[in-house]
């Protein structure tokens, strides 16, 4: 905030200086007025001595009434011509000085005013809390605020899809999924030509039915892909699809493409890489052929997808229900693996209460966004919530179990969480 006051200090100094100018000048000719004054009262004093000699002269009889009169008019003349109009001129001006004073306070303090009620301060504000963190410089009190912040200012500015953007992209992360949704579906009910939202809709889609694909899903896909074909989002989606049936050559297709569209080294690519070679691994172990010997040369090394298959980046959990625990069946369930750096969900699987026990794994296809999986960490905490509410949030009455930290080492071990803690 200082650098805006500053700004506004800088806007206001000349407002001030124009005010400020004419009070100076004012005490100038205050000084002067003074040095005129005093010449008035000499000039009045010699005035008054000369009327009084004449009004003696007439008293004798040494001048008549109108040889009076002359010499008295005559008198006037010379003291007007004498003074001059400065002394008049001078106290009508100094007479506004009060007004001046008030407009130097009133002005910039209306101003400031004005700017308050009718600026975009908040925005500001809101966009320097944003920034902080993107730069890792937040914590969950300024996350839940930027949150807050952003859900009043949709609520205010309902035709703000900039700020309803913001607020999906934070709600998906937070694991509400429902929340986001609503927000995606209402962007692009305004924005049908916003791809990168509608990818993102389907990804949101395909979190909130547990990490499975569904109509919506693919149709929101095919739309995004028909726009604009090498979005990675919609791509790995379309991956996922092509696995799931299968197809593991499709989906080999799709990922790579989507690969081939970031850069080398990055986290997400390392994701997408690894999905390649899950699938050239299953394409292999289904009896299909490589496509050419530049697919085999581009990929990565059978070794990678050993590490796949030997589940260095998968984690198999058995989720139970706590006896004391009677929720209704449809209740939500999820069961997620994050860091302890961040409460994004690296791997996340949504179930109901209905279908405990049940074992779940956590792998690459069940990342959030790319860039962000198994494969990009060496530690994680697992978490397994029943969501009394239905808020893909946390919240009070909700019931939980957690193991507090798996290291790599340990992620090919059978995993067992009970949920029997209340939040």
């Amino acid at each position: 905030m200082i650098d805006l006051w500053l700004v506004l200090a800088l806007l206001l100094l000349p407002l001030a200086v124009c005010i400020a100018w004419p009070l100076f000048r004012a005490q100038t000719r205050g000084s002067r007025s003074s040095m005129k004054g005093a010449d008035h009262s000499a000039q009045a004093m010699l005035y008054r001595e000369h009327l009084a000699e004449l009004e003696a002269a007439r008293d004798s009889g040494s001048v008549d009434d109108e040889q009076y009169t002359s010499l008295k008019n005559e008198l006037a003349r010379k003291l007007l011509a004498e003074e001059g109009t400065g002394y008049q001129v001078s106290g009508v001006r100094s007479g506004g000085r009060g007004l001046l004073f008030a407009l130097a306070f009133a002005l910039p303090l209306t101003a400031v005013g004005l700017y308050f009620s009718w600026g975009a301060h908040d925005d500001l504000a809101l966009y320097r809390d944003i920034a902080a963190s993107h730069s890792g410089q937040s914590d969950r009190v300024l996350e839940a605020r930027i949150t807050e912040q952003l859900q009043e200012r949709v609520s205010t500015h309902p035709q703000d899809l900039s700020s309803r953007y913001a607020l999906a992209q934070r709600l998906l992360v937070s694991n509400d999924i429902e929340g986001a949704l609503v927000q995606y579906r209402y962007i692009v009910a305004h924005e049908p030509e916003a791809v990168n939202v509608r990818a993102e809709l389907a990804q949101a889609l395909f979190f909130a039915g547990g990490s499975k694909m569904s109509p919506e899903v693919l149709s929101e896909v095919n739309l995004v892909l028909e726009a604009q074909p090498n979005n990675t989002t919609a791509l790995g989606l379309a991956g996922i699809a092509a696995f799931d049936r299968k197809d593991y050559g499709g989906a080999r297709a799709f990922w790579q493409r989507a690969l081939d569209q970031l850069t080398p080294g990055s986290n997400a690519a390392q994701a997408l890489a690894a999905g390649v070679a899950r699938a050239e691994k299953a394409l292999q172990d289904a009896g299909g052929q490589m496509a050419s010997e530049e697919a085999v040369s581009d990929a990565p090394s059978q070794g990678d997808g050993d590490d796949i298959a030997d589940g260095a980046s998968r984690i198999a959990v058995q989720v139970t229900l706590s006896g004391s625990v009677q929720p209704a069946p449809d209740t939500p369930v999820f069961v997620y693996a994050r860091t302890a750096e961040s409460p994004m969900p690296v791997a996340i699987v949504r179930l109901t209460a209905g279908e405990l026990p049940a074992e779940v794994v956590l792998d690459e296809s069940r990342a959030m966004m790319p860039g962000r999986s198994l494969s990009t960490v060496d530690e994680v905490q697992l978490v397994a919530r029943l969501a009394i509410g239905g808020n893909a949030r946390p919240a009070p009455g909700d019931w939980q179990g957690e193991v507090k930290t798996l290291p790599r080492a340990r992620w090919g071990e059978p995993v067992r969480i009970a949920i029997d803690q209340k939040i």
